[in-house]
């Protein structure tokens, strides 16, 4: 697909949209649609001027389109379809506040800006190199890492037999959150390491050499250790995303090895095939019989109108930021408290007796307080965080550290070390979820994929070469 017909169906899906949903007050459609121009702005300078590689904006954009226009103006639509303002509400029941909508869209606006300001001076001091060298050793390092995953598959097993036996997530609720987080962010991803890694030996090395069909082996193994470990059966969709995406771009890199091809991939997938997708998963029909009598799918989507994909907490992020305003409104905030919680998420409550709660629960439960909603576990938008840490001066602030964070995954991303490459590149479809938050859960799994593919694989190199292991 060309450059140009992607333009057009963008622009026509648009036009579409807003031509078609209902606003309770021009005032809050006309700021959806300025923060829309200026994403397009930013969307038409990612893929058509800017000239470096950078997956970070592609997805950023896509994520505020998503969540900040097509969802919360559909979810807005039905609001006014079926009630007004005082008397409509959202998903998580926080009532359709006009004034709370235009502030809140001025916010995004003025973050969005701040951030591209701050994102262009930085990206312009970023050098590209992708000059990949292999570590030494790396066959017997990787076979120490095939050895280290056959290890974590057996000490695991009963661990991923209960997941495959039970429905999905009631192993988080019969675990401690530090547990999950250990097995299910850390040891299992450390097959992506060898995954790379292998990659990395078999298109840097001749066919010839003596290792090469060991590696083709090892990188068998490590893929197949992980299909079990990340699979739909034993993993939330939100992380399998990342994980498959990424193996795309390490196995088949020229699919989404430009910023035109990332926004086109990440566009149709979030902001279209997935929606649509649910005609399918909340079916009052089986696969197999809308296959056969292609009425039933006719009637299913009948039944099941596309715009009830985004009136659920699958895309919660804007009202939750309505609320996070409100919250501010009526409560009263200490400075960084929220932000030193994720920053610290390793400090166990045994030890910090007062440690906050995470955003999304300290909202949720507020929703429960103040407007009877029955649920206190829900994201929190990266905006939200930096508004309810130091108010109007924490939007500029969080959207200064996006862009030097981005600048930071850039230099790794364009530099010369492999892992650290596909790692930026990882963080870059994470940021869907990271940018949904909440903030603390959004570090605290990075950094634990960090450690599975950076820190365990580069210890292992440090180790094997400083006791001198031969070559295989």
């Amino acid at each position: 697909m060309s450059k140009k017909i992607f333009y057009y169906i963008y622009f026509i899906f648009f036009c579409l949209l807003f031509a078609y949903v209902k606003y309770p007050t021009f005032l809050v459609g006309f700021t959806f649609f300025i923060n829309f121009a200026f994403l397009s702005f930013l969307l038409v300078y990612n893929i058509s001027y800017e000239k470096i590689f950078s997956p970070f904006l592609s997805t950023t954009i896509v994520f505020q389109l998503l969540f900040f226009i097509v969802a919360p103006v559909i979810q807005i639509h039905e609001i006014v379809l079926h009630g007004y303002e005082g008397t409509g509400h959202f998903i998580q029941e926080f009532p359709l506040n006009t004034d709370i909508c235009i502030r809140a869209n001025l916010y995004i606006l003025l973050f969005n800006v701040c951030f591209f300001i701050f994102y262009y001076y930085f990206s312009k001091k970023v050098i590209v190199k992708n000059s990949f060298s292999l570590p030494k050793n790396l066959p017997f390092i990787l076979l120490l890492l095939v050895i280290c995953c056959i290890l974590i598959f057996v000490l695991n097993l009963n661990t991923i037999i209960f997941q495959f036996q039970n429905e999905l997530y009631k192993e988080a609720e019969m675990t401690t959150v530090s547990n999950y987080l250990f097995v299910q962010k850390f040891l299992f991803f450390i097959p992506l390491s060898g995954v790379i890694l292998s990659y990395l030996y078999l298109i840097k090395t001749d066919k010839k050499m003596p290792n090469y069909k060991f590696v083709v082996f090892f990188l068998i193994v490590f893929l197949s250790v992980l299909m079990i470990l990340k699979n739909p059966l034993t993993e939330k969709r939100n992380a399998l995303g990342p994980i498959y995406i990424t193996l795309i771009f390490i196995l088949f890199k020229r699919f989404l090895n430009t910023n035109y091809k990332v926004t086109r991939f990440m566009f149709f997938a979030m902001v279209l095939l997935f929606p649509l997708v649910t005609i399918i998963t909340h079916s009052r029909y089986s696969l197999t019989q809308m296959i056969s009598k292609p009425i039933y799918l006719y009637k299913n989507i009948e039944y099941l109108s596309v715009t009830n994909a985004f009136n659920s907490l699958h895309y919660d992020a804007y009202p939750n930021f309505l609320a996070t305003i409100d919250y501010c409104d009526n409560k009263e905030i200490t400075p960084g408290e929220q932000l030193s919680c994720s920053v610290f998420f390793f400090v166990p409550r045994s030890i910090w007796k007062n440690k906050p709660e995470t955003t999304g629960f300290l909202i949720g439960n507020y929703l429960i307080e103040k407007y009877k909603f029955n649920w206190n576990n829900l994201s929190n938008p990266y905006i939200s965080e930096g508004y309810i840490n130091f108010g109007f001066t924490g939007i500029i602030l969080f959207a200064l550290g996006l862009a030097y964070m981005f600048y930071l995954m850039l230099k790794w991303l364009l530099g010369s070390n492999y892992l650290n490459s596909i790692f930026a590149f990882y963080f870059s479809i994470y940021l869907m979820y990271f940018l949904r938050g909440d903030l603390t859960n959004g570090i605290a799994y990075i950094v634990a994929f960090w450690m599975a593919i950076i820190v365990i694989p580069k210890a292992i190199i440090l180790i094997v070469n400083y006791y001198g292991k031969s070559n295989l």
